[in-house]
Protein backbone atom coordinates (compact mmCIF):
# COMPACT_ATOMS: atom_id res chain seq x y z
CA UNK A 1 0.00 0.00 0.00
CA UNK A 2 1.10 3.55 -0.69
CA UNK A 3 1.15 6.30 1.94
CA UNK A 4 -2.07 7.84 0.62
CA UNK A 5 -3.89 4.49 0.70
CA UNK A 6 -2.72 3.96 4.28
CA UNK A 7 -3.94 7.43 5.22
CA UNK A 8 -7.39 6.81 3.74
CA UNK A 9 -7.62 3.44 5.52
CA UNK A 10 -6.67 5.03 8.85
CA UNK A 11 -9.01 7.98 8.26
CA UNK A 12 -11.92 5.68 7.42
CA UNK A 13 -11.19 3.57 10.49
CA UNK A 14 -10.95 6.60 12.80
CA UNK A 15 -14.11 8.16 11.39
CA UNK A 16 -16.03 4.89 11.70
CA UNK A 17 -14.85 4.20 15.27
CA UNK A 18 -15.73 7.74 16.39
CA UNK A 19 -19.16 7.59 14.75
CA UNK A 20 -20.05 4.19 16.21
CA UNK A 21 -18.71 5.20 19.64
CA UNK A 22 -20.87 8.34 19.81
CA UNK A 23 -23.92 6.39 18.60
CA UNK A 24 -23.38 3.77 21.34
CA UNK A 25 -22.81 6.50 23.95
CA UNK A 26 -26.05 8.28 23.04
CA UNK A 27 -27.98 4.98 23.04
CA UNK A 28 -26.62 4.11 26.50
CA UNK A 29 -27.78 7.51 27.75
CA UNK A 30 -31.32 6.47 26.79
CA UNK A 31 -31.73 8.43 23.55
CA UNK A 32 -32.22 7.48 19.90
CA UNK A 33 -28.90 8.37 18.23
CA UNK A 34 -30.31 8.01 14.71
CA UNK A 35 -32.98 10.68 14.97
CA UNK A 36 -35.41 10.99 12.09
CA UNK A 37 -36.02 12.76 8.79
CA UNK A 38 -38.91 14.80 10.31
CA UNK A 39 -40.35 15.54 6.86
CA UNK A 40 -36.91 16.20 5.35
CA UNK A 41 -36.71 13.05 3.19
CA UNK A 42 -34.98 14.84 0.29
CA UNK A 43 -32.14 16.00 2.52
CA UNK A 44 -31.79 12.53 4.03
CA UNK A 45 -31.71 10.89 0.59
CA UNK A 46 -29.04 13.25 -0.81
CA UNK A 47 -26.79 12.87 2.22
CA UNK A 48 -27.19 9.06 2.14
CA UNK A 49 -26.23 8.87 -1.54
CA UNK A 50 -23.33 11.29 -1.04
CA UNK A 51 -21.99 9.29 1.90
CA UNK A 52 -22.29 5.95 0.11
CA UNK A 53 -20.50 7.27 -2.99
CA UNK A 54 -17.74 8.77 -0.85
CA UNK A 55 -17.29 5.47 1.00
CA UNK A 56 -17.17 3.61 -2.33
CA UNK A 57 -14.48 5.95 -3.70
CA UNK A 58 -12.44 5.52 -0.50
CA UNK A 59 -12.76 1.73 -0.34
CA UNK A 60 -11.96 1.17 -4.01
CA UNK A 61 -8.88 3.39 -3.70
CA UNK A 62 -7.72 1.76 -0.46
CA UNK A 63 -7.82 -1.67 -2.08
CA UNK A 64 -6.58 -0.61 -5.53
CA UNK A 65 -5.03 2.80 -6.22
CA UNK A 66 -5.62 2.26 -9.94
CA UNK A 67 -9.38 2.50 -9.29
CA UNK A 68 -9.04 6.23 -9.82
CA UNK A 69 -8.77 5.44 -13.55
CA UNK A 70 -12.02 3.43 -13.49
CA UNK A 71 -13.98 6.46 -12.32
CA UNK A 72 -12.62 9.07 -14.76
CA UNK A 73 -9.18 10.10 -13.48
CA UNK A 74 -8.50 13.85 -13.40
CA UNK A 75 -4.88 13.73 -14.51
CA UNK A 76 -3.69 17.22 -13.57
CA UNK A 77 -4.65 16.60 -9.91
CA UNK A 78 -3.07 13.14 -9.73
CA UNK A 79 0.25 14.18 -8.16
CA UNK A 80 2.05 14.17 -4.81
CA UNK A 81 1.32 17.84 -4.06
CA UNK A 82 -2.44 17.33 -4.39
CA UNK A 83 -2.21 14.11 -2.36
CA UNK A 84 -0.28 15.92 0.39
CA UNK A 85 -2.89 18.69 0.47
CA UNK A 86 -5.61 16.02 0.58
CA UNK A 87 -3.98 14.34 3.56
CA UNK A 88 -3.64 17.69 5.35
CA UNK A 89 -7.30 18.61 4.72
CA UNK A 90 -8.43 15.10 5.67
CA UNK A 91 -6.49 15.23 8.94
CA UNK A 92 -7.93 18.63 9.87
CA UNK A 93 -11.39 17.40 8.90
CA UNK A 94 -11.11 14.33 11.10
CA UNK A 95 -9.99 16.37 14.09
CA UNK A 96 -12.73 18.99 13.63
CA UNK A 97 -15.46 16.39 13.00
CA UNK A 98 -14.52 14.17 15.94
CA UNK A 99 -14.25 17.23 18.21
CA UNK A 100 -17.76 18.18 17.12
CA UNK A 101 -19.18 14.73 17.85
CA UNK A 102 -17.48 14.47 21.25
CA UNK A 103 -18.58 17.98 22.28
CA UNK A 104 -22.20 17.27 21.31
CA UNK A 105 -22.18 14.24 23.61
CA UNK A 106 -25.68 12.98 24.29
CA UNK A 107 -27.17 15.70 22.04
CA UNK A 108 -25.62 14.00 18.98
CA UNK A 109 -28.09 12.67 16.40
CA UNK A 110 -27.28 11.33 12.94
CA UNK A 111 -30.47 13.00 11.65
CA UNK A 112 -32.90 15.45 13.24
CA UNK A 113 -33.70 14.78 16.91
CA UNK A 114 -37.08 13.24 17.69
CA UNK A 115 -37.10 15.02 21.05
CA UNK A 116 -35.78 18.30 22.45
CA UNK A 117 -32.00 18.32 22.90
CA UNK A 118 -29.94 20.97 24.64
CA UNK A 119 -28.28 23.66 22.57
CA UNK A 120 -24.52 23.02 22.64
CA UNK A 121 -22.47 26.24 22.45
CA UNK A 122 -19.26 25.22 24.24
CA UNK A 123 -15.96 23.79 23.02
CA UNK A 124 -15.59 23.90 19.25
CA UNK A 125 -19.23 25.05 19.02
CA UNK A 126 -18.14 28.35 20.54
CA UNK A 127 -16.43 29.10 17.20
CA UNK A 128 -18.52 27.31 14.55
CA UNK A 129 -22.05 25.93 14.59
CA UNK A 130 -21.47 22.88 12.38
CA UNK A 131 -18.06 21.30 13.03
CA UNK A 132 -19.30 17.78 12.20
CA UNK A 133 -20.36 18.88 8.71
CA UNK A 134 -17.26 21.02 8.19
CA UNK A 135 -15.10 18.08 9.25
CA UNK A 136 -16.84 15.71 6.85
CA UNK A 137 -16.62 18.26 4.02
CA UNK A 138 -12.86 18.51 4.53
CA UNK A 139 -12.41 14.73 4.64
CA UNK A 140 -14.45 14.31 1.44
CA UNK A 141 -12.47 17.09 -0.28
CA UNK A 142 -9.26 15.48 0.93
CA UNK A 143 -10.37 12.13 -0.49
CA UNK A 144 -11.00 13.80 -3.84
CA UNK A 145 -7.49 15.28 -3.89
CA UNK A 146 -5.97 11.93 -2.98
CA UNK A 147 -8.03 9.97 -5.52
CA UNK A 148 -8.99 12.58 -8.14
CA UNK A 149 -11.70 11.24 -10.41
CA UNK A 150 -14.98 12.46 -11.84
CA UNK A 151 -16.86 10.20 -9.41
CA UNK A 152 -14.90 11.63 -6.48
CA UNK A 153 -15.77 15.14 -7.74
CA UNK A 154 -19.45 14.16 -7.82
CA UNK A 155 -19.14 12.99 -4.20
CA UNK A 156 -17.72 16.39 -3.23
CA UNK A 157 -20.59 18.26 -4.90
CA UNK A 158 -23.27 15.92 -3.50
CA UNK A 159 -21.71 16.00 -0.04
CA UNK A 160 -21.47 19.79 0.09
CA UNK A 161 -25.02 20.24 -1.25
CA UNK A 162 -26.65 17.43 0.73
CA UNK A 163 -25.11 18.28 4.07
CA UNK A 164 -25.82 21.97 3.57
CA UNK A 165 -29.49 21.05 3.13
CA UNK A 166 -29.23 18.96 6.31
CA UNK A 167 -27.71 21.92 8.16
CA UNK A 168 -30.57 24.17 7.01
CA UNK A 169 -33.09 21.60 8.28
CA UNK A 170 -31.26 21.43 11.62
CA UNK A 171 -31.31 25.22 11.82
CA UNK A 172 -35.09 25.21 11.39
CA UNK A 173 -35.41 22.65 14.18
CA UNK A 174 -33.06 24.55 16.51
CA UNK A 175 -34.81 27.85 15.85
CA UNK A 176 -38.21 26.31 16.65
CA UNK A 177 -36.82 24.56 19.73
CA UNK A 178 -34.55 27.22 21.26
CA UNK A 179 -35.82 30.47 19.72
CA UNK A 180 -34.04 33.55 21.12
CA UNK A 181 -31.14 31.52 22.52
CA UNK A 182 -30.44 30.06 19.07
CA UNK A 183 -30.85 33.42 17.33
CA UNK A 184 -28.29 34.95 19.70
CA UNK A 185 -25.94 32.00 19.11
CA UNK A 186 -26.22 32.41 15.31
CA UNK A 187 -25.53 36.13 15.59
CA UNK A 188 -22.17 35.52 17.27
CA UNK A 189 -21.11 32.19 15.71
CA UNK A 190 -20.45 31.32 12.06
CA UNK A 191 -22.18 28.42 10.33
CA UNK A 192 -18.99 26.75 9.04
CA UNK A 193 -16.20 29.23 9.81
CA UNK A 194 -15.61 31.49 12.82
CA UNK A 195 -16.96 35.01 12.66
CA UNK A 196 -13.88 37.21 12.76
CA UNK A 197 -15.69 40.50 13.18
CA UNK A 198 -18.87 41.32 15.11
Amino acid sequence: MTYDQIFLAVALGAYSVAFVAIMVFVRRRGHDPKGGANGKAREAAVTAVATLLWLAVMLFYIFDAHSVVWFGRIAFLDNDVAKGLGIALGTIGLLVGIAGEVTLGESFRAALPREKTRLVTMGIYRYIRNPCVLGLDLVVLGTFLIAPSLLALVTVVLNFAGYHLKVRAEEEYLLQTHREEYEAYCARTGRYLPKLFG
